[in-house]
């Protein structure tokens, strides 16, 4: 059974999407995540990806959500992601672990991230060495 992708839109000025993921995410739902984020962005909305209840991500999962804060940045969009600080799971471990927490704009709450990608902000640019 694939876990939930739910996508909710925010009532902000400028207009923002939340997409939650839920459970456990692999190559498997990545495809639908990936196809979610693309609608998205193609309809000029800002995305704030919520982490708070994933138990875990691979590789792909996380190359679709490079590739989304990419397409985001280069059409002037904000993506942000929610991890919040209070709790260490598999999510902040993979992102430690590629040295990619830094690339994305994080934020503890869906609050902060939603004003975060109202300021068109999507984190640091990292370029490979």
């Amino acid at each position: 059974m694939a876990s939930p992708i739910s996508v909710n839109l925010a009532p902000r000025d400028p207009p923002a999407a939340v997409v939650a993921l839920v459970g456990e995410h692999d190559a498997y739902s990545s495809r639908r995540l990936e196809s979610e984020l693309g609608l998205l962005l193609e309809e000029g909305l800002r995305v704030v990806v919520d982490l708070c209840e994933t138990e875990f991500i691979d590789s792909t999962t996380l190359a679709v959500l490079l590739g989304g804060q990419h397409r985001a940045r280069e059409s002037g969009l904000g993506f942000t992601v929610v991890l919040p600080s209070h709790e260490y799971t598999q999510v902040h471990q993979i992102l430690e672990l590629t040295r990619l927490r830094s690339a994305f704009a994080t934020y503890d709450t869906v609050d902060e991230a939603l004003a975060a990608a109202g300021r068109n902000e999507t984190g640091s640019v990292r370029s490979a060495a």
